[in-house]
């Protein structure tokens, strides 16, 4: 059980401990009085022997001294009279004012006299050999007739005084302690009612067990003190677990945080940050100055953002909004955002959490497939009116009895070659994209193959008069030839198009430093391709410039086919080119023999 709320223990010790104190120091005070007060009064009493003493040195006579000592015994009550003596330089006696001068020993060892015959005058406080008595003793030296003086003051008047000092200093000092052990009971008290109240209040923070062990511990030597002691070091355990958990709690929160890939922003209903992750610090520009004295609206200017948070903070109701476009330096990305508000356990709403996910990609696709769609509808629409165009001449013709125009029967047939072209691209396009085909892989010799390549085409080479060359620093290359043959094809065949008659167009093979890749090259000497197109350059469809694409013909999905079929092969695809100063299209193989 809890102990009462006074702390009994604390305060019979601290009381016992303050009356020890203070006995102490009311005894030393008293010692100390007691020894200035005597002191002082045989301060008073050498200094009234040594005048008394100077003045009777006058009146001694050079002869008779027993005569002149009787003449100068003092008056009054025996204890308090002066007693004189006369020493001659032997130590002799010559005569006592208080005994007989001839039953006294020598005198010459007697610190006073040795004193006064060494400095002009000595003294000393003893108990006298002859009387028996404590006695202060003076002497002088009276060098002209050889004699010394001595005078003796009984302190039998000290020990009165100091007896009727004892007693008062008695009652002062019983009277002081009375009231220091008053004030002190009060302090005490003072003090222990606090210590109570926190022993009690850290024991209402302890477990029922940690109680019964506190108590089945037996009486400590502090009393309460130890109590509260065990009581806080107990409590001071239970934090140390309390914060361990929760830092392993925070770190493991933190872990989980940033291994999402979505940024999460929580605010409370001011707008001010109370939490976000470090994606979120990446994705919008938080990673830098990590700071929290942002506000929402400071962050975000979107009306349809800053709309759905307030929903959740206002009205308590979550919210989506789609696809919030965002330029960042990489480009422009956007954010699906799903908001919702965060409540207490009370349900009343304190803050609402933001989840931001990249939906980047999926727009892209969507525009890809619009884009596509549109594309395909474009380019199989133009052959296909040319056809019926054609076909419904022809028709028209045949009705009228008149031969058909052999150059619309050409036109219907570069066309219908056209559109084979394109279905034949898409398949190739799909079936490399569904990964339906295993790729035949073999070791493939570089210089036999590109030759066998050049060949092929040399009739469209030679139609605008370019010059071709090859330089084979990679012997062999390990890929699938037909698809292989496809790149090469594509590549040369695009080079062949965009270079004006007369240009040159070569062929690099170049291993690695570490034979670890094999990089084709195919460089040529057209125009050259604006940087903005780089990116986009490998799309299905996307043209630089449209009109002069159609008019050279082409499917338009030629470099789309070659960023899959590298990327089938685990390699990449990439240009090099600046306006003006032509094109190199660069392909990267794995590995290299």
């Amino acid at each position: 059980m809890i102990r009462a709320h006074f702390p009994w223990r604390l305060f019979s010790r601290i009381v016992l401990i303050q009356a020890v104190l203070v006995l102490v120091a009311l005894t030393a005070s008293a010692v100390a009085a007691r020894y200035f007060f005597k002191r002082q009064f045989i301060a008073q009493v050498e200094s009234q022997l040594h005048v008394t003493l100077d003045v009777l040195a006058r009146d001694i006579p050079k002869t008779s001294d027993a005569a002149w000592c009787d003449a100068h015994s003092s008056v009054g009550p025996s204890e308090n009279s002066l007693r004189l003596t006369i020493i001659d330089d032997s130590g002799k006696v010559l005569c006592d004012s208080r005994h007989e001068a001839k039953t006294m020993g020598n005198h010459n060892e007697r610190p006073e006299v040795v004193e006064a015959r060494s400095s002009g005058f000595g003294q000393s406080l003893r108990l006298s050999a002859t009387l028996g008595e404590s006695m202060l003793y003076g002497a002088i030296s009276l060098t002209d007739r050889h004699v010394v003086l001595r005078g003796a003051m009984p302190l039998a008047q000290l020990s009165r005084s100091l007896r009727i000092f004892d007693t008062s200093l008695a009652i002062f000092l019983v009277v002081i302690a009375a009231v220091i052990g008053g004030l002190a009971v009060w302090a005490a008290r003072s003090l222990v009612f606090p210590i109570g109240r926190l022993l009690l209040k850290a024991r209402s923070v302890l477990s029922i067990n940690e109680l019964l062990s506190e108590e089945g511990s037996g009486e400590e030597p502090f009393g309460e003190l130890s109590d509260l002691e065990t009581s806080l070091d107990s409590i001071r355990r239970d934090l140390e677990a309390k914060a361990e958990r929760l830092n392993l709690q925070r770190e493991e929160q933190a872990t989980l945080m940033s291994a999402i890939s979505d940024s999460i922003l929580a605010v409370d209903l001011e707008g001010a940050p109370l939490f976000y992750n470090s994606r979120f610090m990446v994705m919008f520009g938080r990673e830098k100055d990590r700071d929290r004295n942002f506000r929402l609206w400071e962050m975000f200017r979107d009306p349809e953002i800053l709309g759905a948070f307030r929903t959740a903070l206002k009205e308590g109701l979550s919210n989506l909004v789609n696809a919030i476009p965002f330029e960042q330096e990489s480009g422009r990305k956007f954010f699906s955002i799903s908001v919702s508000p965060l409540r207490r356990t009370s349900g009343d709403i304190y803050g609402a959490v933001g989840i931001f996910h990249d939906v980047t990609e999926l727009k892209l696709a969507e525009q890809i497939r619009i884009d596509f769609v549109a594309n395909v509808s474009h380019e199989l629409r133009t052959p296909l009116t040319a056809i019926k165009g054609y076909a419904d001449t022809l028709g028209h013709d045949i009705d009228q009895g008149r031969p058909p125009e052999k150059e619309f029967i050409e036109i219907i047939m570069r066309n219908t070659s056209r559109l084979m072209s394109l279905i034949n691209d898409l398949l190739d396009l799909s079936s490399l994209e569904s990964n339906v085909e295993d790729l035949q892989k073999t070791l493939i010799h570089t210089d036999e193959f590109t030759n066998r390549v050049l060949n092929q085409m040399k009739g469209v080479f030679e139609k605008k008069g370019h010059s071709v060359t090859i330089d084979s620093q990679s012997p062999t290359v390990l890929a699938d030839p037909r698809r292989l043959e496809q790149v090469l094809v594509n590549l040369l065949d695009n080079a062949g198009k965009y270079t004006p008659a007369g240009g040159k167009i070569a062929v690099h093979w170049d291993a690695g430093a570490a034979k670890t890749e094999v990089l084709l090259k195919v460089v040529d000497s057209g125009p050259g391709i604006p940087t903005k197109h780089h990116a986009r350059l490998f799309e299905r469809f996307y043209r630089v410039d449209k009109a002069r694409s159609r008019e050279l013909g082409g499917t338009g999905l030629g470099l789309a086919i070659v960023k899959h079929i590298m990327q089938r092969h685990s390699g990449t695809v990439w240009v090099e080119s600046t306006l003006g100063q032509g094109s190199t299209f660069v392909c990267k193989f794995p590995g290299g023999e």
